[in-house]
């Protein structure tokens, strides 16, 4: 089972991306949009377009060349090479010969030689023009004319998917046939023509372009970039963020652990399904399929997390190794991939995410010279989970340390707070709780603090849970299930207490 593509479109991130196409179609100017390669052949390409198109009021989807168009038929008007014969040549009914003389010359049809259909080009018909007009009814020279006639109060925003559109033949050595170019043709066609009827930009036809960058010519997106006034690109870069990824690991998990909500959920578990989840987005982070993938057959275990992200991994196209792919930082700040990084990023192997710019798992999953980085992305997530159960448990600890002290309290300050302010004497207590796990702890095993003995265990899981991942180390499995069987006690003997 996979994340569908009605799912994807739904995330907050791709909506608000949507909205933002939404909104230049509305001002009247043509919009590109521009997907990664796996976004199409994974079948999630057609329910964007369809989204995004769906949510201009006026709109006109061009249809797909269907096979019959796609295959080599002769032209209309002519039959089979080997017959010669053309149809507006056949002899009418009313001269056929049925063995009564009506005083005239037989009239026989006229033989002539067909075009040959090897080396035919496209025919007219399977264009993107033709097609257009077909939708309009009217005849393909006058499309174009048709959608920029004043008189005319249907504006409709033009659904084009490129990736549809036949790509050039290798053998034909013409640049005009490169791929793509249909489509850049219709839009500068409309553009000269919008600017020669004098429409303004709200009640001019806009166009919809979904697209891989290979199928453009390799100049257009950049050339519709520079031109504000008519066009606007958008990337799908940075489209997914953190709280995507984090709404589709949460999906997951509601569909895994809903049987186990109904027989009640302990502390303990909602603190590791939590660590859980955010491993999964940290590591997958912008691939919101592949984090879907992973939520499904990840146990949670540190142990099995590398083999269960490569056997998810499986299938996704790895990178040659005489393609390194050297990232710098800063690079994800931007509306789009730079230059040379766009082969990277249109193959899915970089993306910007939360920010900043990350590279596929499937770049880094497996080699040796990158052990690292995974044991990095999971200290990441462990961090911004744990650490904030770890602040919430040394205020509490802190705070019941005040009844246990056995020195004065500005004599703790003095031994155990590090830089206190100036005049921390006449607001001892307040300072006093600003006390690190460390510090705490120390104080315990001096005899100055004497706090019960699951308070220090506790605080004792606090000082290495917190020295391990300022380090950027991980929590292995059983250090991690100790820290929460910890944390979770300390919070229901503290809900006891309240």
């Amino acid at each position: 089972m996979e994340l569908s593509a009605r799912a994807l479109s739904e995330l907050p991130g791709v909506r608000r991306q949507i909205s933002r196409i939404a909104a230049d179609l509305a001002a009247g100017v043509h919009c590109l949009w521009l997907l990664p390669d796996d976004l199409v052949e994974g079948g999630y390409a057609e329910e964007l377009h369809h989204v995004a198109l769906c949510a201009a009021p006026d709109r006109l989807d061009i249809p797909a060349r269907s096979e019959s168009e796609t295959s080599s038929v002769p032209p209309r008007g002519a039959l089979p090479e080997q017959t010669g014969w053309a149809l507006d040549d056949l002899p009418l009914l009313e001269d056929y010969d049925d063995g009564f003389d009506l005083g005239r010359e037989p009239v026989l049809p006229r033989q002539r030689s067909a075009p040959r259909l090897t080396e035919a080009p496209e025919a007219p018909e399977s264009g993107l023009l033709a097609r257009l007009a077909k939708e309009l009814s009217v005849p393909p020279r006058e499309a174009v004319d048709t959608l920029v006639d004043p008189d005319r109060r249907w504006r409709p925003v033009i659904g084009v998917r490129a990736w549809e559109e036949p790509a050039a033949s290798a053998a034909s050595g013409d640049p005009e046939q490169e791929r793509g170019r249909e489509v850049a043709r219709l839009v500068r066609s409309l553009n000269a023509a919008a600017k020669q009827a004098g429409l303004p930009p709200e009640n001019r036809p806009r166009l919809l372009v979904t697209a891989r960058v290979d199928d453009l010519p390799p100049r257009f997106p950049d050339e519709l970039e520079l031109d504000l006034a008519t066009s606007a690109v958008h990337w799908w870069w940075g489209t997914v963020d953190r709280l995507d990824s984090a709404t589709v690991v949460s999906a997951v998990a509601a569909d895994v652990s809903r049987d186990t909500r109904r027989r009640g959920e302990m502390p303990r578990d909602r603190i590791l399904r939590a660590v859980r989840d955010e491993v999964v987005s940290e590591v997958c982070g912008p691939d919101p399929v592949l984090g879907w993938r992973l939520a499904r057959r990840w146990d949670g275990s540190q142990g099995t997390l590398e083999d269960s992200l490569r056997a998810c991994l499986g299938g996704v196209r790895a990178v040659p190794p005489e393609e390194p792919l050297t990232v710098l930082s800063g690079v994800g700040s931007g509306h789009r991939p730079a230059t040379g990084l766009r082969p990277a990023w249109a193959r899915g192997l970089l993306q910007a995410w939360d920010g900043r710019s990350r590279v596929h798992p499937v770049v880094w999953c497996g080699d040796r010279s990158r052990s690292d980085h995974l044991k990095i992305l999971v200290s990441q997530a462990q961090a911004r989970v744990l650490l904030p159960w770890i602040e919430e448990a040394r205020q509490r600890v802190a705070l019941r340390a005040l009844s246990a002290a056995t020195r004065p309290v500005a004599e703790l300050i003095d031994c155990y707070v590090e830089r206190p302010p100036d005049g921390y004497r006449s607001r001892a207590q307040e300072v006093f709780r600003t006390i690190e796990v460390g510090p705490l702890l120390r104080a315990c095993r001096q005899g100055h603090l004497n706090l019960p003995v699951e308070d220090r265990r506790l605080l004792e899981q606090l000082v290495l849970a917190r020295n391990v991942l300022s380090h950027r180390g991980v929590l292995f499995d059983r250090t991690l299930h100790i820290l929460c069987d910890e944390l979770a006690r300390a919070d229901q003997r503290w809900t006891g207490d309240m």
